[in-house]
């Protein structure tokens, strides 16, 4: 359990006649070995608070130890996400009886599904990762943008097979979306530590706010690869088999969706509303579109793996451009909110 530390009340103080003078807790003076003539840095925030921190931080480690006799059953990989994305920098899983070939192969398997993390200790009892990345190393733009490419490449790749060219272009598309959720989760873990240690704040160059709706785009992305993936396994498994024409409905709203992302992720730090709500009424159209389309299927009499096909695809691109329009939205938040001025009403 938490405890939170007690609010202490302090008087202000003035000395040499103009300057105000506030002491500070004892017991975080000795916390931080600091003593007299030390320097700490004094930062107000955009919340109107003063942040006071030691000049020279040290340097604190996170960790987390997983005994799987105190978990339940077939929750080892959860338990090291969750560690991981809380922060952890050391993850310990240990079990008296000895790790089991599955168990080791979950570990294996988070590995893979994760970024910076590697065996550091490797014992008959017990596993040691430990994270080599340090968070400021890696942008949250740069993943964001590289989120961006592996969803619409997994889409362009689709069509383009569906217009003949040879369907091993998709072979990787479940490596992909691997990627894809790599990258969301290394975003998460960035956010979380961002959120606990102000020097991480201060690396990153991203204040809270900013990094919470840097987590939100990248759980959009998510999902949007999540629907480009089951696109590219539909072609994959129909190649040769579906018949789509690319000029007629759904799959000729597909390139407007391409080009209203691609002005969307520009825009991202351009900060241009008109390009946002622009997008947005597109977007909105393209999925009007596409209600009116599926209401079409409904009276028609095509076969029925066909038309089941087909209202999937309508679905696939409906999603798309749903998730797309959640993303102008948050990014016209990040926009009013970089905007907002901090008014302070007099007592």
């Amino acid at each position: 359990m938490v405890v939170e530390n007690p609010i202490e009340y302090r008087k202000l103080q003035v000395t040499g006649g103009s300057t105000f003078i506030v002491s500070l807790p004892k017991n975080w003076i000795k916390s931080n070995n600091l003593g007299p003539s030390d320097v700490v840095s004094v930062e107000q925030l955009p919340s109107g608070e003063v942040q006071i921190s030691p000049h020279e931080v040290k340097e604190t480690k996170r960790m987390v130890e997983i005994d799987l006799r105190k978990y339940p059953p077939n929750t080892l990989y959860d338990c090291l996400i969750g560690a991981y994305v809380s922060g952890a920098d050391t993850l310990i899983v240990r079990n008296k009886d000895g790790l089991s070939s599955k168990e080791r192969r979950l570990v294996r398997r988070f590995l893979r599904d994760t970024r910076g993390m590697e065996i550091s200790d490797d014992q008959v009892d017990a596993l040691t990762i430990v994270s080599l990345l340090n968070p400021n190393e890696l942008p949250l733009q740069v993943s964001l943008n590289r989120m961006y490419l592996l969803v619409t490449s997994l889409v362009e790749d689709a069509l383009a097979v569906l217009e003949g060219e040879d369907v091993d272009l998709l072979s990787d598309y479940d490596d992909r979306e691997r990627q894809i959720d790599a990258r969301r989760l290394l975003i998460s873990r960035q956010v979380a530590m961002i959120l606990q240690n102000h020097q991480v704040e201060r690396e990153i160059g991203l204040n809270r706010y900013g990094a919470m709706e840097h987590s939100v785009m990248a759980h959009y992305f998510e999902r949007m690869g999540d629907h480009a993936n089951t696109l590219a396994r539909l072609v994959m498994e129909g190649s040769g088999v579906m018949k789509f024409s690319l000029d007629e409905a759904p799959l000729s709203f597909l390139p407007t969706w391409l080009s209203a992302l691609r002005d969307i992720v520009r825009n991202m730090y351009s900060k241009d509303i008109r390009v946002l709500s622009d997008g947005k009424l597109k977007l909105e159209e393209v999925i009007n579109q596409l209600s009116q389309h599926e209401e079409m299927l409904m009276a028609t009499n095509k076969q029925r793996t066909t038309l089941l096909i087909e209202f999937r695809i309508s679905e696939i691109a409906r999603r798309l451009c749903g998730y797309s329009i959640d993303m102008t939205e948050t990014l016209i938040n990040m926009l009013l909110a970089a905007r907002t001025d901090t008014i302070v009403k007099e007592a």
